[in-house]
């Protein structure tokens, strides 16, 4: 199984914590005084000039996340396929669903641990 690369987050920082912090030497938690503003005084409208998020950029941040969860739904459906493997076949000629698939497992989990408590 493939191993994902980690999610990546992008910070937007205010010309005065760059300037103040350089991006090797700062770290989320650190107290640092220009990280740690009040903006209980700022004018909202102020605030959200400055939030402004591009829909460009909304499209990017969408796009990526469709292509996160898509990766995720293929893991998910290749463990799935692995699972249909171990089970025994009953004949039928149409693939278990997912709930199908897990209610199988558990049974035959059920049932091997059955037949090694009979022979001990």
């Amino acid at each position: 199984m493939e191993t994902s690369e980690p999610y990546s987050y992008v910070y937007m920082l205010s010309s005065s914590q760059t300037s103040a912090c350089e991006w090797n030497s700062c770290s989320p938690g650190s107290n640092s005084d220009s990280q740690t503003e009040d903006f209980s005084g700022l004018n909202t409208s102020d605030n959200r000039a400055k939030t402004r998020v591009t829909s460009l950029i909304l499209r990017k941040r969408r796009l990526a996340a469709n292509a996160r969860e898509r990766r995720r739904m293929q893991n998910l459906n290749q463990a799935f396929d692995r699972l249909r493997t171990f089970l025994p076949q009953l004949g039928q000629d149409r693939q278990l669903s997912k709930y199908e698939t897990l209610q199988m497992a558990q049974t035959y989990i059920l049932a091997l641990y059955d037949l090694l408590d009979q022979r001990s």
